[in-house]
């Protein structure tokens, strides 16, 4: 809000307020003042403007004044002020006004010292870095996701909406990126890759607003054209990577890479009157009605974010819990074993019942593997659990849905056989579970279903996906869980066969996709499950904090 779209209330109570003499000035009316300058730090500006006005205030307002002088001062004695100078009186003005005058302006000043303190103390900006179209947690519970903050480097963000980990979903809202680079992906599949300081707003899966900022887009082949709103021009990729500097007073240098750009002007913009196409290799800077050819220069740009690989250091410290199904010390080699407490991150064996201490009553095949990569001899092994079998086994670190989270879960599966009947209880999953007694039965479930479709549960949804799953091949399943603390849960997963390769990034595109949903639960178990007349193989379960973690083609190699 600008002082010219200041209601005019605020003006009139102003104006009221410096001329008062008479104690003319109403309660309401002082408390109405009060919530303008509170609220609107563009009010406070005009009215510190006015501090050189000739003019007063009366006795019994001092008054009133000067109780929030003492009140303002006795909260913010913790917080030592900066030398603030007194304004400088422009006029000669009537002694005996000059203190109320000057009490109530150094009131004011206090004021909203104490107000910016407060705010900086708590958000870590002031009120004008703020995004401008904050939101209530009520409010971020109910909007769409529209994209994934997928990697990011020495990123600092401002405003009200700070991305806090790659991974993260994102909703429609403003992102104040001050330095560093982002890349978000947007459902759609499109991606966008920002430098700060960059402002943008995502709006849907198709369609992002930037207000200033340098970004490289990278259209993704299936998708609608993505459509970049600027403040004077609206850009559409065509099959396109472009890259586009935008100033805060709307000019435009585009880049164009691969592909073609069409640019048209916006409701802003009445003098550009014409669309036109930009053509891979061309560069133009765009301003109101012109169009000027620039040089291309793709090294101006940050096509991608810079980073190296992980260490294997860092990503066995990303990895929470590892089991390989392989027991801590083999009797016997060729047969089965004591595999109940292998594998890290466990607070207990896996056992047979949820509340129960007998062990889980799998089959262990410790010189088999349904791993990809070649393994340490200590960790080859796999279970085998069939006729209805379960084995439960209690998280050290739980993954809770009540705060803001990524994690991400992988375990190969192999169904054994199909009997006569294939929807014939041949189900085979693992699931997350809680110890807690719930009023109705909740649990994040992946898997495959009696008749082999790739199966998800999350909360009360179920998302199936033919076609069904080879009986007698392994597959790869790969799950990303969206924790929220004040905005929608997702689950996604990713089932990949032995002949796919397994993406070194998270996908665009997952086997199945839960809609958003409201979770708090705190999930502290995991169990494993077959049908009665089910015949399952498991093997390597992972879970992280990253999608590498838990896909990294060097397993990590535990030495008993």
């Amino acid at each position: 809000m600008s002082i010219k779209d200041l209601p005019p209330e605020f003006e009139q109570l102003l104006n009221q307020l410096l001329n008062s003499e008479d104690g003319d000035f109403s309660e309401e009316e002082f408390a109405a003042f009060q919530n303008y300058l509170a609220d609107n730090p563009q009010a406070m500006q005009h009215y510190f403007e006015y501090l050189d006005i000739d003019s007063g205030i009366s006795p019994e307002l001092l008054e009133r004044l000067k109780t929030l002088e003492e009140t303002g001062i006795e909260e913010a004695e913790a917080i030592p002020p900066p030398f603030i100078p007194e304004p400088q009186v422009n006029r000669i003005v009537p002694s005996t006004r000059q203190p109320a005058f000057i009490n109530y302006a150094l009131v004011a000043a206090a004021s909203m010292l104490l107000l910016l303190m407060v705010e900086w103390m708590s958000t870590g900006d002031f009120l004008w870095e703020r995004a401008p179209n904050a939101v209530t947690d009520s409010i971020r519970a109910e909007l769409p996701y529209v994209a994934t903050l997928t990697r990011a480097t020495d990123c600092v963000w401002a405003g009200s909406s700070r991305p806090e980990f790659s991974g993260q979903r994102l909703l429609t809202e403003d992102l104040l990126l001050k330095q560093g680079v982002a890349e978000f992906r947007f459902d759609s599949g499109t991606r966008l890759v920002i430098e700060g300081p960059t402002k943008i707003k995502l709006v849907t899966g198709c369609c992002a607003h930037i207000d200033y900022g340098n970004m490289v887009l990278h259209g993704y082949e299936p998708t609608p054209e993505f459509t970049l709103v600027t403040p004077l021009l609206t850009l559409h990729d065509i099959g396109t990577e472009y890259g586009a500097r935008i100033d805060k007073d709307g000019e435009v240098d585009l880049h164009v890479f691969e592909g073609a750009v069409r640019v048209d002007p916006n409701h802003k913009n009445e003098q550009f009157a014409e669309s036109i196409i930009v053509q891979e290799g061309q560069a133009r800077r765009l301003k109101d009605n012109k169009s000027d050819e620039i040089e291309l220069l793709p090294e101006k740009f940050k096509r991608e974010v810079p980073g190296d690989s992980k260490t294997p250091l860092a990503l066995q410290q990303e990895l929470r819990v590892y089991d390989s199904f392989h027991p801590a010390a083999l009797k016997d080699p060729e047969t089965a074993s004591e595999w109940q407490n292998a594998g890290t991150g466990w607070k207990s064996p896996w056992t047979k019942a949820k509340n129960s201490s007998e062990p889980a009553a799998g089959e262990s095949h410790p010189g088999k593997s349904l791993s990809r990569t070649q393994l340490a001899v200590s960790q080859l092994g796999l279970i085998e659990l069939r006729d209805g079998s379960m084995a439960w086994r209690a998280l050290e670190k739980p993954i809770r849905m009540d705060t803001n989270a990524i994690y991400y879960l992988s375990f190969y599966l192999q169904k054994n056989n199909s009997g006569p009947n294939i929807k014939d209880e041949q189900f085979g999953n693992l699931s997350l579970q809680t110890s807690k007694v719930l009023a109705h039965s909740r649990q994040i479930l992946f898997g495959m279903s009696s008749e082999g479709y790739a199966t998800l549960q999350a909360d009360m949804q179920i998302v199936e996906q033919a076609p069904p799953l080879q009986t007698g091949k392994p597959f790869f399943i790969v799950a990303k869980i969206v924790a929220s603390k004040n905005a929608p849960d997702q689950v996604f997963m990713r089932v990949l066969s032995e002949t796919e390769t397994i993406p070194k990034r998270e996908p665009p595109v997952w086997t199945c996709v839960s809609t958003p949903f409201h979770d708090s639960n705190t999930w502290d178990l995991v169990r494993l499950h077959v049908g009665t007349k089910g015949n399952y193989l498991f093997d390597e379960l992972r879970i992280g904090s990253s999608w590498a973690s838990v896909v990294d083609s060097n397993p990590p190699r535990l030495e008993r």
